[in-house]
């Protein structure tokens, strides 16, 4: 997907940086300013995931963008937009940077919900979640 119509300018109040978990981690929610429509079609959300050694074979991080109306609600935008990283060779996972752009039908809150397979081992590292505009 190009982005050749995007800036790709940061703003510090639309970055997010949390350590990844066992449990599963959530980053910041972002307030797109508006419901539904307008210029969130121009906004390209970059995820940086890290590396970790730590994670045993067959096991998968997974990274997944969530929308809500009011900031509290949250559930998987559609259509559904994620992503996966998956331990193999003993060697843990490699580091993975990706972006994407907003769906138009994408509610005012967004945020990337992270969850793993169970007993993935310890793990650390920090995934940054950006909203570029």
């Amino acid at each position: 997907m190009a982005y050749e119509f995007n800036r790709n300018q940061q703003d510090y109040n639309y970055t997010s940086s949390v350590a990844i978990a066992q449990a599963g981690a959530n980053t910041a929610s972002f307030d797109l300013e508006q419901a539904v429509g307008g210029d969130i079609e121009k906004v390209v959300f970059e995820l940086a995931a890290p590396a970790a050694a730590g994670i045993t074979d067959a096991k998968v991080v997974t990274y997944a963008l969530q929308d809500s109306a009011d900031g509290s609600s949250w559930a998987a935008v559609d259509p559904a937009i994620s992503t996966t990283q998956t331990a193999s060779g003993g060697a843990g996972i490699a580091a993975k940077t990706i972006r994407f752009r907003v769906p138009a039908n994408t509610r005012r809150y967004v945020r990337i919900a992270q969850t793993m397979t169970a007993t993935a081992g310890t793990v650390t590292g920090n995934m940054v979640a950006k909203l570029l505009f």
